[in-house]
């Protein structure tokens, strides 16, 4: 209990975890029946107690540490941190820090940990805790969009830690935290005051400038390495820098298998614009390692004889399968000899256990369960869904259902619209009861006085709207809801509500709109703004930055590979590989007066 219990004299040695955190040091998973006894004794001597909070916060440290963190914050709301000695009160601040961070609530842990009394014994702390403390102010910054401040704090960190390996489990966690940054952040932290951090940020954009092009990427970092000879990544460089030292050769000859004919040619020249131009543009570094590119028309021959015939050619890398009937095709081949990145989802559990077929569809999967992650944490629990009666939007509304109700929310009402829906006041009347609500001011005026004034009002029972559609429709449907006593509702939706064209008149209806944005959709969110037709709808939009990023996936698939942790920062957004899958993590912006901002 005294190892437990004594922060300050930090009797446990202190191991980095391999994500390059601290570990936490009250909370748990399992119950711990011995534990559970002396809470008893403990709170039988609280009551017996003058000055219970010493012994409150003892049974909130053994609930924390044996499972049951709803009734470690009960226990800590009895505790008055105002009588507790410092270390004691050290104690109480990490706990609740921890706490705080556990339930998704960083506003409330960042209050905790910037506690005057709390800062003020920060400067006294032994190293191993101010590690400690660093390693959750870097959580804290990054949970609330503040990168660079994460950063800041893991510089420090490092230069407290005492060993190689953890020095690199910090560098590690530093790289995979800017790796994840969009290029403008990495443009105004690369002018930051503290040298670490200024060149860390440095180093990491000129990578992401040739991140398809891994000669110039080492020739890059060795010659940073010497003019930065002092700096903490020169001398233990992360590990993605070693990996990319590693000798394996490029993909030489990619084959594209795509449908050139009949209703979908439109979809597949825009893919097949965007990964060219990503070609040319990978040509223009002046790379020794260009692939060579050919395309097999699937509109004219099975995707199985295409994929024959790839693989006789020399072909050592396929991307294909843009319908859906073709990435089953692809999945149920007796072989894949060549890695294969699909265009299309799979509904097969074969994908699990090949180690060539890699899924790159445009699901919007990922970013709905972002979507619910931030929602979740703003602690909101019931929602309206709205969506196109196509089957994009079924299978979106259903996503969202099935991830909101497995944890712990409600969907009170879900709203399907056909691309002939114009007049959503009407169609939205019903679902928020405004109809019933009219119905029952007529009565009053009827039957109990015709001169009251009587305004409807929409059911109480919902916390926020989530609206699935492109922007044609989604500036029918705010409106609406506004109109429908619904304007004090916050509204979420997904990156297809967006086709990255600023149009602050026809916006002003999507204002307060939060949405997933792929960062080709953002200014500057990218080392170059992508080349499409600025006319196209945004389904071929994203359709062309998923072709220019599937250059990206083929010049980075091994790498990928080697460690899930790994990302690539690309137009669609942040892509990692899980098995077989490609995932997709995305920036989060708003709409304000019309305009497009950012957020972190």
């Amino acid at each position: 209990m005294g190892c437990i219990l004594s922060l300050i004299s930090s009797c446990a040695p202190i191991s980095i975890s391999e994500s390059g955190r601290i570990p936490i040091i009250y909370l748990s998973e399992a119950e711990d029946l011995i534990a559970l006894d002396q809470i008893r004794v403990l709170l039988n001597e609280a009551e017996l107690s003058e000055n219970p909070s010493p012994k409150m916060l003892k049974i909130a440290i053994l609930f924390a540490k044996s499972g049951n963190p709803k009734r470690s914050e009960n226990a800590l709301k009895l505790v008055n941190p105002e009588v507790l000695s410092d270390q004691k009160f050290i104690e109480y601040s990490l706990l609740k820090i921890e706490l705080g961070l556990r339930s998704n609530k960083p506003n409330a842990a960042k209050k905790v940990i910037n506690h005057a009394r709390f800062e003020l014994l920060e400067s006294s702390m032994s190293r191993k805790n101010r590690q400690r403390v660093l390693s959750l102010r870097a959580d804290i910054n990054n949970e609330l969009g503040y990168p660079i401040e994460g950063i800041r704090n893991l510089t420090e960190l490092g230069l407290l830690v005492e060993n190689q390996s953890d020095s690199l489990k910090i560098h590690n966690r530093i790289w995979r935290e800017l790796a994840s940054q969009p290029f403008n952040t990495l443009l105004e932290c690369a002018k930051d005051k503290n040298y670490s951090v200024k060149e860390w940020c440095d180093l990491v954009r000129q990578m992401r400038n040739y991140q398809n092009n891994r000669d110039a990427q080492m020739s890059l970092f060795s010659k940073w390495k010497a003019e930065e000879s002092q700096h903490p990544a020169s001398q233990i460089p992360p590990s993605w820098l070693i990996d990319l030292q590693k000798k394996w050769p490029p993909y030489t000859q990619v084959a594209i298998l795509l449908p050139m004919q009949g209703q979908y040619r439109g979809p597949s020249q825009t893919f097949l614009d965007g990964f060219l131009d990503a070609f040319y543009a990978l040509h223009a570094q002046e790379s020794s390692s260009l692939p060579e590119i050919r395309v097999y028309d699937t509109s004219v021959q099975t995707i199985q004889k295409a994929y024959s015939d790839a693989t006789q050619d020399g072909a050592d890398i396929v991307i294909g399968g843009m319908r859906e009937s073709e990435a089953a095709a692809l999945s149920n081949l007796t072989m894949l000899s060549l890695p294969t990145i699909a265009l299309n989802g799979i509904n097969n559990s074969k994908i699990l256990d090949s180690s060539n077929l890699y899924q790159f569809n445009n699901t919007q999967y990922d970013e709905i369960l972002q979507m619910g992650t931030k929602v979740k944490r703003l602690e909101l629990k019931r929602a309206i869904v709205i969506f196109p009666n196509q089957n994009w939007g079924y299978q979106a509304a259903r996503v969202f259902n099935d991830y909101w109700t497995e944890t712990g929310g409600t969907v009170v009402d879900q709203i399907s619209y056909s691309e002939a829906t114009t007049d959503f006041t009407q169609h939205l009347k019903s679902p928020l009861n405004i109809d019933l609500s009219e119905e029952r001011g007529v009565n009053i005026k009827r039957f109990i006085n015709s001169q009251v004034i009587v305004s409807p009002r929409r059911r109480q029972d919902i916390d926020f709207a989530v609206i699935f559609g492109y922007p044609e429709k989604a500036r029918q449907i705010k409106p609406a809801l506004d109109f429908l006593c619904a304007a004090d509702i916050p509204v979420y939706a997904s990156s297809r509500i967006y086709n990255g064209v600023y149009q602050d008149d026809l916006n002003q209806d999507l204002s307060d709109i939060y949405f997933t944005a792929m960062p080709w959709s953002l200014p500057k969110q990218l080392p170059q703004k992508l080349q499409y037709n600025s006319e196209m709808h945004v389904a071929y939009k994203q359709l062309y930055a998923r072709g220019y990023d599937s250059l990206s996936l083929i010049r980075n698939l091994k790498t990928l590979k080697l460690n899930s942790d790994y990302t690539i920062f690309t137009a669609t957004g942040e892509l990692s590989l899980d098995g077989g899958m490609i995932k997709r993590k995305v920036q989060w912006a708003n709409f304000q007066n019309g305009k497009v901002m950012s957020l972190p």
